[in-house]
């Protein structure tokens, strides 16, 4: 289909700054469109001598979408909600606390709402980089093959039957010829197409080992210490067989931003002591960071403000609200490189951790720098980190997806799981970015395609334990089955000691290496039906996303 597509450009010479829109060649540029091998390639040739900015390109297809055709819209970011949508549905956007409250601006730093279009009507969706339709197991996959010019963003318009691609490209001046669009297309069952498109793309997994362990964060997110460390290390390495991971998170610091400086009331024999201590139990040591992030009350912002991304007035840019709020580094500025370059030497190699989660990772992207795009940007980011961390390894998050190909070990596919199931009147109001359990599950089983082509999974933690959590145990058994079925991330963050023996049984599965292949995942209103066979047995898992209830099996729990 994408060869019968008409292409619109809106632009102006960078000089007299007069909006231009053209479907065709003319006397400023020459519009090149090829198609071959399922492949389009629309460049532009700029014949005017002076630079053409390119306000917006777009793509349009003439597409007669079916009642009971889906459409796959992918988030823009690890959290963005990810899902199928039908006719009659509505996509989420900035929602109410963000439309309506200085939080807004903000907010818009960790999405695509700055270039991507939001329409109060349903029927409207759309998905960056690459999207499907589907009707039963046949889907029609579009997909970029060139996302480092700029975002594609793959509208469905379903009310009037249209498919629309644009590109989120650099707002600077081009000269020369430049590629506007290289989109894949494929028709075929959901394995065989994804298959190809990772095989055109050139992307392949770093590793094929799951990690199988620990992360502090959902039992005592910040508040963590020496002794709640070592005492889950010791519970989780005498309790469980076949892990291989031990994960500190966010709280060792002093501040976001300030990683060489470590809290000394609660970790008062420093971090090479931890990472020690992990390796003494024979398993590998991580630890998270948020490198291109410090919080309004670091020291690195007090004594650098000029190192951060900031506003045509020099002010420094609030790139998220976590913490005291957080700005972005300027990874452009030759010393923040070599400070960046420092930390995670210390953290690697002076500390010996194993594997860095790295999060917030976003914050390359929020703004166009330099005439780059927000993709270049990202892609730049992502470049040097792994140039920081070598042959250790990295579990990417809160960062959009395609930069990391062929970058990343793991990478978190959702939003970070809630506490309960339901998220409470904010959770229904903000943005598509938010902690919420559902819109995990969405994600965990809607990217399910890229673990293990792309990366290892990481659709976020499970949870057995009775205490400091809302779930029922049904819905916690739900969610680990979820997560069994589709990750290659299989992380806790319970002190497995204190398990029944119902709980240890569940654990010990979700550890244990089966075979599992999904058939096809299926979204009607709010039920889920999953058909897939393990150890070559084929099962049926029917859930209700509104409740965590169990249709069937009906002996689930």
């Amino acid at each position: 289909m994408l060869d019968n597509g008409l292409i619109k450009i809106k632009y102006h010479l960078e000089k007299d700054k007069e909006l231009k829109v053209s479907t065709v060649s003319n006397d400023d540029f020459e519009i090149i469109k090829s198609y071959i091998d399922s492949t389009l390639k629309v460049d532009i040739n700029i014949k005017s001598t002076q630079p053409i900015v390119i306000d917006s390109a777009e793509f349009s297809i003439d597409y007669d979408f079916k009642n009971d055709e889906a459409f796959f819209g992918n988030g823009y970011q690890s959290w963005t909600d990810t899902r199928e949508y039908k006719k009659g549905d509505k996509i989420r956007d900035l929602g109410f606390v963000g439309k309506t409250t200085m939080l807004g601006e903000i907010f818009k730093n960790a999405g695509d709402y700055r270039f991507a279009s939001y329409a109060r009507r349903r029927s409207l969706y759309h998905g960056i980089s690459y999207s499907y339709t589907r009707i039963g197991q046949t889907i029609k996959l579009i997909g970029s093959l060139n996302e480092r010019s700029g975002y594609t963003v793959i509208y469905a318009d379903m009310k009037k039957d249209k498919i629309l691609i644009s590109k989120d490209l650099p707002i600077c001046g081009i000269l020369g010829s430049y590629n506007i669009f290289t989109l894949f297309e494929m028709t075929g069952n959901y394995d065989d197409v994804f298959d190809r498109y990772f095989e055109v793309l050139g992307v392949k997994p770093r590793t094929t080992q799951k990690l199988k362990g620990y992360t502090s964060w959902y039992n005592y997110f910040s508040n963590i210490n020496e002794e709640i460390i070592l005492r889950d290390l010791k519970s989780l390495s005498e309790n469980a067989k076949d892990i291989n991971t031990f994960q500190i998170d966010d709280g060792y610091q002093t501040a976001v931003g300030d990683w060489l400086s470590v809290d000394s009331k609660k970790f008062p024999n420093g971090m090479k002591f931890m990472a020690d201590a992990i390796h003494a139990r024979g398993l590998k040591a991580g630890i998270w960071l948020a490198p291109l992030a410090a919080e309004t009350t670091s020291k690195i912002f007090a004594e650098k403000p000029e190192w951060f991304i900031s506003d045509s007035n020099g002010k420094p840019i609030i790139i998220g609200p976590n913490w005291s709020k957080f700005y972005g580094l300027n990874f452009y500025i030759p010393e923040v490189r070599e400070h960046i370059k420092k930390f995670f030497d210390v953290v690697l190699n002076e500390w010996g951790y194993d594997l860095v989660k790295l999060d917030f990772l976003y914050a390359a992207s929020a703004f166009p720098l330099y005439g780059k795009s927000r993709a270049e940007c990202m892609y730049d980011g992502m470049e040097l980190i792994r140039e920081c961390v070598g042959d250790k390894e990295i579990l990417g998050c809160g960062v959009p997806i395609f930069p990391c190909f062929n970058l990343v070990e793991y990478m978190r596919i959702g939003a970070d799981m809630g506490l309960s199931w339901s998220q409470g009147l904010y959770g229904m109001t903000t943005h598509r970015e938010d902690v919420n359990t559902r819109n995990a599950i969405h994600n965990g089983l809607m990217r399910r395609h890229l673990n293990g082509r792309a990366f290892l999974n990481d659709p976020d933690v499970f949870l057995l334990r009775d205490y400091k959590i809302s779930h029922s145990w049904a819905q916690r058994k739900l969610l680990s089955q979820l997560i069994k079925l589709t990750a290659g991330v299989l992380f806790i963050s319970d002190d497995v000691s204190r398990y029944d023996q119902t709980q240890r049984k569940q654990f010990d599965y979700m550890l244990s290496e089966t075979d599992i292949k999904i058939h096809s995942v299926d979204l009607k209103g709010a039920i889920y039906t999953i058909m897939y066979q393990e150890l070559g047995i084929n099962k049926t898992l029917k859930f209700s996303l509104k409740d965590g209830k169990v249709i069937e099996p009906a002996s689930f729990v």
